[in-house]
């Protein structure tokens, strides 16, 4: 079941102003300008990452200088407030990553000043998909283990995560739903120290993503029970997804871009032109492979439907928590 839209949060008021004519959105991008790239988080997070490895091949296809800027703060809210606030002219992109850029907004008492509507998708260029780790000397061998488990203990099972409503927090609703299951969360405040949790037997289990357990899967300090995605990974070989071991769900987080909801379709669809051109790079895939991140590419129509649909999904997941 999905949930209608009007269940959604009230529309905010975009701070965006409206402007240009035609003939100055024909003119983009005008040589001597810079685009500058809105980056919500810290350097060197998977989102930072990804921006920074696209960069060089950007600055290629749009043939103008790109920028990175860093804009962190209140679980990317900050920097997500300024980005939509800016001029839209088509010269500041705003990099996201659903589901958590949603949550921002459809979390009740967050207070954004914006809503899915100050959004107006661009491109969306690579995923990592959700997963269900386990330190090396786990008993449980497979999610069907992991389930036995905790329907026989309701509550009890410690699942990890990267923080309250973050994007493996919403893995991990998700992960009890689909296997009608009772988990007892554990919030960290990154993937990272909920990863150190796991290996030091601090909690069972672990809802993440492979850019952050990558190394300690190939030192063999970790098993992937499973991958919340439809098929199996090219990033982890052998590693079965959720859905072959009889449960459907879903769950990941992506590399996305969007403009202010003021720019103009003819800039919008020249930067996803760009943006799509810059991330089918053979070097730029490589590289997010590194990152443990798969390059699946989605234009400015396929990234709105999915960004629609993660909104009806978060709502449902939510309204479970309240029920």
């Amino acid at each position: 079941m999905r949930v209608s839209s009007c269940l959604l949060l009230s529309l905010g008021v975009s701070l965006a102003i409206p402007l240009a004519s035609t003939a100055w959105a024909q003119d983009y991008p005008a040589q001597g300008k810079t685009l500058t790239i809105n980056v919500p988080w810290n350097a060197g997070g998977g989102v930072d990452a990804a921006v920074r490895l696209m960069q060089p091949a950007l600055e290629k296809s749009l043939g103008i200088s790109v920028q990175v800027e860093n804009q962190p703060g209140g679980g990317s809210q900050a920097g997500l407030s300024r980005c939509m606030s800016a001029r839209p002219d088509g010269y500041t992109l705003c990099a996201s990553s659903l589901p958590s850029t949603n949550l921002t907004y459809l979390v009740a008492g967050r207070g954004a000043p914006y809503t899915r509507e100050s959004f107006k998708p661009v491109a969306t260029i690579a995923f990592e998909f959700g997963s269900v780790v386990v330190g090396k000397d786990s008993p449980y061998q497979s999610i069907n283990e992991l389930v036995e488990d905790a329907r026989a203990r309701p509550g009890q099972v410690r699942a990890g995560n990267a923080g309250r409503f973050t994007n493996a927090h919403i893995d991990m609703l998700a992960l009890e739903r689909a296997t009608e299951t009772k988990l007892a969360p554990v919030f960290f405040s990154g993937g990272a120290p909920a990863m150190t949790a796991l290996l030091g037997g601090h909690v069972d289990i672990v809802t993440s993503t492979p850019s952050n357990y990558m190394g300690q899967l190939q030192s063999g300090d970790v098993r992937v029970l499973g991958i919340m995605s439809s098929k199996e990974s090219p990033l982890l070989p052998g590693v079965p997804t959720i859905d072959e071991q009889g449960y459907q769900v879903s769950g990941f987080t992506t590399r996305t871009f969007s403009f202010q909801p003021d720019v103009p379709d003819e800039i919008v669809a020249k930067v996803e032109a760009a943006v799509l051109e810059a991330a089918a790079n053979q070097e730029f895939k490589q590289g997010m492979e590194r990152l443990g991140a798969e390059v699946r590419l989605m234009g400015a129509k396929e990234t709105s439907e999915l960004w629609d649909q993660v909104d009806a999904d978060i709502v449902e997941l939510l309204a479970d928590q309240t029920e």
